[in-house]
């Protein structure tokens, strides 16, 4: 068949940086026919016993590539396969299909297929983005479950021996499986979001991807090249000679400006008039550490402990967390583990937690400190897992969701009864160990001053600093133009913080994106911000350009920006300083 072979660009979002060229594969499910016939009583016990078989032998699927993923990303990406071993254990989907299998008599998948269908056209009819995700779970953990009752083998694409990008109106964490992830040269496709499955892992195998094209599956056609823009969202089917020449300028002035970046990581973090700044990672693990990062890195800002409980769709036990959290700090090599407290809820539940907190809205609800203040024994027993560890390294200990200085004092409390605990013990730990707060939600940075009192230091969370604030959910398509962290009220917030912060004498980091944000960064330098944490692939550009602005020119920005109204004439006076930085080294 001839295709077309005038160039046509199309318009997206992008959600991974990069630039790629080859040949598409469009990746099109079509959906299993679930056959219907009736079952005898006397079959019944074996029908029953073939769908727990395939229960298990989809748990077995899901751990497999679970294992597959950690191994070839990382833990945190693989942990995305949490949330699908939770949709296929969920005791109201088996009950409610073991039930109309005894009273219907049909056989177990027409059942299975039936319920599940009936909570997803349920959740469909929710406007909230926590159920909307795991709409798309539900769906990818009953194809699997559907092909194993079958005895269908999930159709894999691996075996293709060329490099491919991969076109679907939605990709699932499970259609990793279907090919080498070597192969993935970059991912389009109609659904998603910044911080949707598909861009989180996209961003870890370090392809470009673009989400938000309307009918990509019917635009794009398997064997059409492609040229993915992942800096500017374009996708450029059936590119000239001439397109391809322009990009293959741009991908190389790309690689060159990481080698200028590059070159910034074995100097100290200081601006050139002697101010000196924190850079630092955020992990989820002590894997998450590159090798000799820390040759480069101030430290660690941010451990999430929570990743390490949802592995295991269980609380871990002390002696498990102490290795965990000791590794991490040997990891560190000597500098400051940030380690926050667990900060379950939200999309980060285990089973325990659901069965105890059915909510409608969970991002606002029984989460975080509000969790562990409830149920002493399990946020001790973490505690004392810190503590332990801190005699393996330099330890900070960050409280998540705070919302007053009550719950910081209720915290510090546990903590000490934490160490009585482990000195009655005779268990080595630094008594010394600091204490710092998440300021993450609007009550929080209102009263900021007073929990600084009962801090050594505190964290803000922008990601959902900006969410609330704006109440804004930032993985919502149809308000997600409304998510503006040049916003005047995120500004002047975040700028009193850290106000308070340094009117308290305490250092304040900065561990949500925009510590990463080229834009952003000088301005948080200018308001005082002491230290920025980020993850590693982001160190190097925000390196370069602190130690090449000068403290006194960041105050300046500051200032200018807080007397400013608009979003839009922030983000211009932004852009504006980034470029006259900037200039000079990158042409």
């Amino acid at each position: 068949m001839t295709q077309e072979s005038t160039e046509r660009e199309l318009k997206g979002i992008s959600v991974s940086k990069g630039i790629a060229y080859g040949e598409a594969f469009v990746m099109l499910r079509r959906e299993v026919e679930t056959p219907v016939y009736q079952i005898k009583e006397s079959d019944k016990p074996a029908e029953i016993e073939r769908f727990q078989n395939a229960i298990l032998k989809t748990r077995a699927d899901i751990q497999k590539l679970k294992t597959e993923l950690s191994e070839s990303v990382g833990e945190a990406e693989a942990a995305i396969f949490d949330a699908h071993l939770l949709v296929l254990e969920d005791s109201a989907i088996i009950n409610e299909t073991l039930s109309s299998f005894k009273r219907e008599n049909f056989n177990i998948e027409y059942c299975y297929s039936n319920v599940i269908n009936k909570f997803i056209a349920a959740f469909e009819r929710i406007d909230d983005s926590f159920i909307r995700e795991r709409i798309g779970d539900l769906k990818d953990v009953s194809r699997r479950m559907m092909s194993n009752l079958l005895g269908i083998e999930m159709a894999k694409i691996g075996a293709l021996t060329d490099p491919l990008i991969l076109v679907s109106t939605d990709f699932s964490p499970s259609d990793f499986s279907l090919v080498d992830k070597s192969k993935i040269l970059a991912i389009i496709t109609e659904r998603g979001s910044h911080t949707s499955h598909t861009a989180i892992l996209s961003r870890s195998l370090g392809v470009p991807c673009i989400v938000g094209i309307t009918n990509v599956s019917e635009t794009i056609s398997s064997g059409q090249f492609l040229l993915v823009d992942g800096y500017n969202g374009n996708v450029l089917v059936n590119p000239t000679q001439q397109t391809l020449g322009h990009y293959t300028e741009v991908e190389s002035l790309h690689r060159e400006i990481q080698k200028i970046f590059d070159t910034s990581l074995p100097y100290p973090s200081i601006t050139p008039d002697g101010v000196e700044f924190g850079m630092e990672l955020n992990i989820n693990s002590a894997s998450d550490i590159p090798a000799g990062s820390m040759r480069y890195c101030d430290g660690i800002g941010l451990f999430r402990t929570e990743n390490f409980f949802l592995e295991k769709d269980a609380f871990p036990s002390e002696d498990e967390q102490f290795e965990a959290y000791k590794n991490a700090a040997i990891g560190a090599n000597g500098k400051y583990l940030t380690i926050r407290t667990l900060d379950l809820g939200g999309d980060k539940n285990l089973n325990l937690m659901k069965m105890v907190s059915k909510e409608e809205n969970p991002f606002m609800g029984y989460r975080a400190i509000r969790f562990c203040l409830d149920h002493k024994e399990i946020f001790l027993a973490q505690l004392r897992a810190i503590l332990k560890a801190s005699a393996f390294g330099k330890i900070k200990i960050l409280l998540p969701m705070i919302n007053s200085i009550r719950e910081v004092e209720r915290s510090r409390q546990l903590i000490e009864q934490a160490k009585q605990e482990l000195v009655a013990a005779g268990i080595p730990f630094d008594k010394t160990v600091p204490v710092g707060a998440m300021i993450e939600v609007p009550s929080a940075a209102i009263t900021v001053d007073v929990i600084c009192e009962g801090c050594d230091f505190i964290s803000i969370g922008t990601n959902d600093l900006i969410q609330y604030l704006l109440a804004v959910d930032r993985v919502n398509d149809m308000v997600a133009h409304l998510y503006e962290p040049t916003h005047p009220a995120v500004i002047r917030t975040i700028d009193s913080v850290v106000m308070a912060g340094r009117k308290a004498g305490i250092p304040v980091c900065v561990c949500g994106e925009l510590a990463a944000d080229p834009l952003f960064a000088p301005l948080l330098l200018g308001m005082g911000v002491n230290e920025f944490s980020m993850s590693a692939k982001a160190v190097s550009e925000i390196k370069f350009l602190l130690r090449k602005t000068t403290y006194e020119t960041a105050r300046a920005l500051r200032n200018d920006v807080i007397a400013m109204k608009r979003s839009r004439h922030i983000v211009s006076r932004l852009r504006t300083f980034h470029y006259e930085t900037m200039q000079p080294y990158i042409q």
